[in-house]
């Protein structure tokens, strides 16, 4: 059996992709980069929010109308999770659907009969055939969530925290920098919550175990840490450990006391600023990453004020600002008043417009300094690109080495900046290091 496949969405999504492409190769079938070459087309669907769905349904559309007769089509992912039975009857041109985590249950991917898995049921597994760039992986330590945020859909769709044991998480990442990858990127809803299913905030002793027991060169980051999750343990580490990258996603969504309460959020933006300062004191290089929400139910002119206060003060060194949309199933939907579409659409635009000028001003500043970048690839003029500690590949800008030794993807190497744009940065290549 050939198989194509298409994965939407998140990271999270990504490591279920490869994790289910690992366990058909496993059982004998062959991954192909066309539709046409197909037995099977794979979509992996994201149903995060409204325009998640719309993409999701798209692509499967799309494929859809490519489909063969002799081809089967699966649809897998968090639109099956969330819409469960609806799924049957809105793509009949599909043959198979699975809810997350597909990768459980590889042997029915094989089956010819018409079927929908809801909750696939079967064992973990840490193999992986990497879909993107083969020097950084993500690696899921968690399922599911614990918050109950009211804008949000995710823990109906992916259900309550899931910690996945710290042998497998290990094996996983042993196997991963035994391929070559040279960044590990841990992630999850919350991967600050790791551990709170057994009672325990075990993210730090995580982070040592995979420090100093899995072998060889790579460097390690963290995405989705929820400020209240925040120990002084995790930030000694953030101080002492120079191979975990000084780069921390806070996802605060607001500022503003009344739309926090509102999203039940449980911290106030205060809190937000110490912790920044805290962040910055143990590791003064960090790069610091946030998203917000604009346009949420009750956000007048004086709570976007207060959110422009907010940033302007914090100055995160990267930012991503979505427009609400009243998801079906949450509370927030139900949220009166609602702000004009238009409305939303137009702070967005101040918001980013802002971020702009902080981004340009704090990449100025580290022009000067060093720091190590893993080069990923060559961009349009063939120089070398990559990625530094405190820039996350694929969501902030690159550094482009434009002089200094030679150096090619797979290195991890020393850099000194030498000039900044609005999002990225030009270097030196210093040393690599082995």
């Amino acid at each position: 059996m050939k198989v194509y496949a298409v994965s939407l969405g998140c990271p999270k999504n990504r490591t279920d992709t490869e994790k289910l492409l690992a366990q058909l190769a496993e059982l004998g079938a062959e991954l192909v980069l066309s539709p046409e070459e197909a037995d099977l087309l794979l979509v992996n669907t994201c149903a995060f929010i409204r325009p998640a769905v719309r993409e999701s349904i798209d692509t499967v559309l799309e494929l859809a109308e490519k489909k063969k007769s002799d081809q089967r089509l699966a649809v897998i992912g968090c639109l099956v999770a969330r819409y469960g039975e609806e799924v049957l009857k809105a793509f009949p041109e599909a043959d198979l659907f699975c809810g997350i985590e597909a990768f459980r249950e590889p042997k029915v991917f094989f089956e010819d009969s018409r079927q929908l898995v809801l909750r696939p049921q079967g064992p973990e597994t840490t193999g992986r055939v990497l879909t993107e760039n083969p020097f950084y992986a993500y690696l899921k330590v968690t399922e599911g969530c614990r918050h109950a945020c009211s804008f949000c859909s995710i823990p109906r769709i992916r259900g309550p925290l899931r910690s996945r044991p710290e042998k497998d998480i290990l094996a996983e990442a042993r196997r991963l920098v035994s391929e070559g990858v040279r960044e590990i990127i841990l992630v999850g809803q919350d991967v600050s919550a790791y551990g709170l299913d057994r009672k325990e905030r075990a993210l730090p002793r995580l982070i040592k175990r995979l420090l100093s027991e899995v072998p060889g060169s790579f460097r390690l980051r963290l995405l989705y840490l929820y400020p209240e999750g925040i120990t002084p343990e995790l930030l000694e580490l953030f101080a002492k450990e120079s191979r975990l990258a000084p780069y921390a996603d806070l996802p605060v969504q607001h500022a503003h006391p009344e739309i926090l309460k509102r999203m039940r959020r449980p911290y106030r933006a205060e809190e937000i600023l110490e912790l920044m300062i805290r962040f910055r004191k143990a590791r003064p290089e960090i790069g610091l990453r946030t998203s917000v929400i604009v346009g949420f139910p009750g956000e007048g002119e004086e709570e976007f004020v207060t959110l422009l206060r907010f940033l302007s003060q914090a100055r995160f060194d990267h930012l991503g600002a979505f427009v609400f949309y009243p998801e079906e199933g949450t509370l927030a939907a139900r949220f009166k008043p609602r702000v004009p579409y238009r409305e939303a659409v137009r702070r967005r635009h101040r918001v980013m417009a802002l971020q702009r000028e902080i981004s340009r001003e704090n990449l100025r500043r580290r022009v000067g300094s060093e720091d190590l970048v893993l080069v990923t690839g060559y961009d349009a003029r063939g120089r070398p690109v990559g990625h530094a500690g405190f820039q996350a590949p694929e969501v902030d800008g690159l550094t482009v080495i434009k002089k200094g030794i030679a150096v090619t993807p797979g290195d991890l190497v020393r850099v000194r900046f030498f000039r900044s744009f609005t999002y990225d940065l030009w270097a030196e290549a210093l040393e690599v290091i082995s």
